[in-house]
């Protein structure tokens, strides 16, 4: 039972026959039976180095089914997944993303799985990596998944001499419909901000929505074919949906995606159409994204790096040493779901090198923040990164760099939110506006969430903020054509992306650069510019309309009145379907029930 939102949480004895449960212990995770009865389960623990310092270790450890008589079977530091085979003779473990087979010879002391020299043989089974480690029912053979194939190998086979990693798979994809409106609409009496090449305006407009598509867009003589249902939009403004390039943000717990998130329903209560989350669990985000993509939760369009490749050692990050291991790590992410791949913090230039390498071999893009370090930023740019995300620590951009940085083309993120180099545009508008009372945002955050962080507000004179210096370095970069992009980083649900719009006005953008920045620059960064950003024939259905006009005022941007996601209206304030349906959101945990659910 989970950690969180239980009242004694830990392992359990649930006898099939009488359904009878018993607490055994509140040590352990993943607990699976041995051959001998007892409990099995690994844990994450910290053992003393004897000169006052400690380490983590993942242990498997064995109990009886009491709870009691604990024993340490085998240990290794960044282990994540450990099982004792059901004839107890051999263990699998996962470590730094691959899967590994050992002898189980049992001596009454641990076994150190991951030891320089290790007491007996270590096989390595996979080749890309994988995740969901099992044994099949007999103990002769592992079983594990790279994204949708699953991957087995025979213990015979696996210690006979010779073997190699590479096991052939099963594939377990299966074909589900996109979710597709079968709706049609003219929205009429609209300015349109187009975000077309020509950025072009058109007051009083028509634009037509058919399915989940764009099928014209015009003046207010655009012909209405026969079948289209008529919205009078009285002059609101319609903009492409917001794409937040730098979305970090929970999709649920123990592969368990819920029904309704309230923090991607905030981003798109926001306007915010879909989100790119450069770190992520491949387990959460890409069931997330299919999921939104299937219309079985509501909430953006999802793309992520899902787990980065970090220089660090952890359970979740090793260092790569060799062109092979980049390349392992790179074509199991994109086996999972990734689109991109984040190259973080590797410590040194040639390992940033291999990341990027590998991922342009395999299609996908890598992107990168350069940890607060100017000189890494350049190292990066210099490597041929896709992009850079979170500003340059360094708010003067001279021109050797803005030079270096034109010719590379690479993009620019800046996550003005979390800048470096001083106070940020989240602290910015805390003090600027009453966030906990944002008319939209307060609608689906928890107040325990929203307002201890926004109500304590900081208090800071002008120029002490950073936020406007940073992104007038990223003007000088926009304007020698380098694609600059809002980043939200997740700190604000939603909110966050008009926050960097503003934030650029400040440092210099004009409304219409600001707003591109939130739309067709990072459509366009991703690769998806004939899908997304901007408001043209057959591109994907997502709009935001506004009641006021934010060329005028870009503070106007976060005045939502309806979003349309896949060719659906919602209501902003509710997201509450209209036009197009009436499907609606549940009352959230916090709101109560109404009064007809709990009888």
């Amino acid at each position: 039972m989970s950690p969180e939102w239980a009242v004694k949480p830990g392992i359990y004895l649930l006898t099939r026959k009488s359904g009878e449960m018993s607490f055994v212990s509140a040590r352990g995770r993943n607990p699976h039976f041995g051959p001998d009865g007892r409990i099995y389960a690994q844990e994450r623990a910290e053992s003393s180095s004897g000169r006052g310092s400690s380490t983590a270790s993942t242990t498997l450890i064995s109990m009886s089914r009491t709870g009691h008589d604990m024993r340490m079977i085998a240990s290794a530091e960044l282990a994540t997944s450990i099982r004792l085979a059901p004839d107890g003779r051999h263990i699998a473990f996962e470590d730094g993303q691959q899967i590994y087979l050992t002898a189980a010879t049992l001596t009454g002391k641990p076994l150190q799985l991951d030891a320089a020299k290790p007491a007996f043989p270590t096989v390595r089974l996979s080749k890309v990596g994988g995740a969901y480690l099992n044994w099949n029912a007999d103990g002769s053979a592992v079983s594990w998944s790279t994204g949708p194939e699953l991957k087995t190998v025979t213990v015979a086979r696996a210690l006979a001499p010779g073997f190699e990693p590479g096991a052939a798979g099963s594939d377990l994809s299966m074909t589900v419909d996109a979710a597709t409106p079968d709706t049609r609409l003219a929205l009429t009496n609209a300015r349109i901000v187009t975000m077309n090449a020509a950025r072009e305006v058109i007051e009083g407009g028509t634009l037509l929505l058919e399915q989940n598509r764009i099928r014209a867009v015009g003046g207010s003589g655009l012909s209405i074919p026969e079948g289209f249902r008529t919205v009078d939009m009285a002059g609101k403004t319609l903009l492409p949906g917001f794409v937040d390039i730098h979305a970090h943000g929970p999709y649920g717990s123990d592969d368990i995606i819920p029904q309704q998130n309230w923090d991607l329903l905030a981003h798109l209560a926001l306007g915010v159409t879909t989100v790119h989350n450069p770190a992520s669990s491949a387990h959460l985000v890409f069931a997330a994204a299919e999921y939104a993509r299937a219309g079985k939760i509501l909430g953006p369009r999802i793309f992520s790096t899902a787990e980065t490749i970090y220089g660090a050692r952890s359970t979740n990050w090793h260092p790569l040493e060799t062109f092979e291991d980049a390349l392992a790590h790179v074509r199991r992410l994109k086996a999972q779901g990734a689109v991109t791949v984040k190259n973080y913090n590797q410590p040194r230039r040639d390992q940033r090198q291999m990341v990027i390498e590998a991922a342009r071999q395999e299609g996908l893009m890598p992107v990168a923040e350069g940890g607060a370090l100017y000189h890494m930023d350049m190292n990066l740019i210099g490597d041929g990164i896709t992009g850079i995300e979170h500003n340059v620590p360094v708010l003067t951009l001279y021109d050797d760099v803005i030079q270096y940085w034109r010719q590379s083309q690479a993009g620019y993120t800046p996550t003005l939110v979390v800048t470096f180099g001083g106070l940020t545009s989240e602290d910015y508008y805390y003090q600027d506006t009453e966030v906990w009372k944002h008319p939209l945002l307060a609608n689906f955050v928890p107040p325990t969430v929203l307002q201890p962080r926004s109500v304590r507000r900081p208090m800071a004179p002008e120029e002490d903020y950073r936020d406007d210096d940073a992104a007038a370095a990223a003007k000088e970069l926009l304007d020698q054509g380098i694609l600059v992009n809002t980043g939200g980083h997740g700190q604000r649900e939603g909110l966050a992306t008009h926050w960097e719009m503003w934030s650029f006005v400040r440092g210099g953008f004009s409304p219409m650069q600001a707003l591109a920045a939130a739309t067709i620059n990072p459509a366009t960064y991703l690769g998806m510019e004939q899908d997304i950003g901007s408001l043209e024939p057959g591109k994907l259905a997502d709009l935001v309309i506004l009641e006021n006009n934010p060329l005028e005022d870009i503070r106007h941007s976060d005045q939502i009145s309806h979003i349309v996601l896949n060719g659906r209206v919602y209501e902003a304030a509710s997201l509450k379907e209209v036009y197009t349906g009436e499907s609606a959101l549940q009352p959230f945990w916090w709101q109560g029930r109404p009064e007809a659910d709990i009888r």
